[in-house]
C-alpha cells in the first residue's frame, strides 16, 4: 500500500488498492506485446534502420565485432539473424527492436489531457484511431503505447499546449513511479490531467501540481489511474502520420 511521505522525489512505494475499472478511452487503443510469430512475418529492414541514425554498415559491424560480410548479409536478408544479434544491433542503434522491422510504427492520438484545461475521456474512437497519428519514436515499441494531446498551460515551461505525451497503461491504479513525476491521470470525476503527482495527507488521496502558478494545487485527489510519462514530444516535432 502506498505509504504517505514528505514532498519528496524519491522512495519506494507499493501499489495502490482499491481502484474499480473503468472503460475509457486509452483502454480502447491498447494492442497486446508483439510476439515471435508476427515478428517473422515482417521483413528485416535494417538498411532503413541505419540511414535513420546515419551510421554505416561498415561501422555496425565494427562496433558489434562482427564481420562486414556477415553484417551486409543480413542487411540484404541473405541470412536471418539470431534474436541476440538483433537485440544487439537495436542496443548499438538506440531503437526498439520492433523498429528494425517494416511495419506500422504509428500511434494514434486518442485523446487530449488537462494542464489547466478542463478535458474529460471520451470514448470516441475505434480502436487504432484518433484525433491524428505520429511516427513513433524508434526507441519506443509502437504497441502498448498511449499519445495524449496537451490542452492547457498549467505545466508551462516544461510541457506546452498542443505538446504529444506518450506513457504505457495496461493497469487499473496508480503506478508506484509515477509518484513524485509528471505523469498522467484521470480523477475519479473523469477529468484527464498531466501534473506531478504527490501522495496525499488521507490514505488513497493524492495532491496534483502544476509547474507554474496559473493553476492552484489540487490536494486530496482521488484517482481511477495514474501512468508515469515515457516521452515528450514538443508541437514543433511531431511528425504527424
Amino acid at each position: 500500500m502506498l505509504q504517505h511521505k514528505d514532498s519528496s522525489l524519491s522512495g519506494n512505494f507499493s501499489s495502490q488498492d482499491n481502484y474499480s475499472p473503468t472503460e475509457n478511452i486509452f483502454s480502447q487503443l491498447m494492442d497486446g506485446p508483439s510476439n515471435s510469430s508476427q515478428i517473422d512475418r515482417m521483413k528485416l529492414d535494417i538498411k532503413s534502420a541505419l540511414n535513420r541514425r546515419g551510421m554505416k554498415q561498415a561501422r555496425l559491424a565494427e562496433t558489434l565485432d562482427m564481420s562486414p560480410g556477415y553484417i551486409s548479409s543480413i542487411i540484404n536478408n541473405q541470412k536471418t539473424p539470431s534474436l541476440e544479434v538483433l537485440e544487439k544491433i537495436a542496443t548499438t542503434l538506440d531503437m526498439d527492436i520492433g523498429a528494425l522491422y517494416q511495419k506500422d510504427r504509428t500511434i494514434a492520438v486518442a485523446g487530449r489531457v488537462g494542464a489547466g484545461a478542463a478535458v474529460e475521456l471520451v470514448d470516441a474512437y475505434a480502436k487504432g484511431g484518433g484525433l491524428f497519428h505520429i511516427e513513433c519514436p524508434d526507441d519506443l515499441p509502437a504497441t502498448n503505447i498511449v499519445a495524449v494531446e496537451v490542452e492547457g498551460d498549467s505545466m508551462v515551461p516544461l510541457i506546452q499546449s498542443a505538446d504529444i505525451l506518450l506513457f504505457t497503461r495496461h493497469f487499473w491504479g496508480v503506478d508506484e513511479t509515477a509518484i513524485g513525476k509528471v505523469s498522467i491521470c484521470e480523477t475519479e470525476d473523469g477529468r484527464a490531467l498531466v501534473k506531478q503527482i504527490l501522495l496525499g495527507r488521507e490514505k488513497g488521496t493524492f495532491d496534483l501540481h502544476s509547474a507554474n502558478n496559473t493553476n492552484q494545487t489540487e490536494y486530496g485527489v482521488r484517482l481511477k489511474w495514474a501512468a508515469k510519462l515515457r516521452r515528450h514530444i514538443s508541437k514543433e516535432d511531431v511528425i504527424t502520420i
